[in-house]
């Protein structure tokens, strides 16, 4: 079918395809290295230094989740935030009484 293509529109039909499994390649590679809610709690507990989840909230941001965990450790509380992949994004600590973030 090719061969009665016109080398121009054959190299761009080409490019085009090779650009279509690129895309879809770069899909399903960051499908896959995202994180799940589980590894999402594990990252924000480390970076809290341990403790207990107390409220977590899990934001939709187009394929990917952002995760946002409250932790108690000790007399101190944290805000951790998650990006989909693995990042801390975001951290704020209080001490003493509970803490809510809005």
């Amino acid at each position: 079918m090719l061969k009665k293509i016109s080398g121009k529109s054959r190299a761009l039909i080409i490019a085009g395809a090779a650009v279509v499994v690129v895309l879809v390649v770069g899909l399903v590679a960051s499908l896959v290295l995202s994180v799940n809610v589980a590894e999402a709690r594990e990252i924000a507990l480390a970076t809290a230094g341990g403790g207990e989840i107390v409220g977590q909230e899990i934001d939709r941001e187009g394929l990917w989740n952002e995760y946002s965990f409250d932790i108690m450790n000790g007399n101190t509380w944290y805000e951790v935030e998650v990006n989909a992949f693995g990042s801390v994004t975001g951290l704020e600590s209080s001490q003493g009484g509970y803490r809510h973030w809005d």
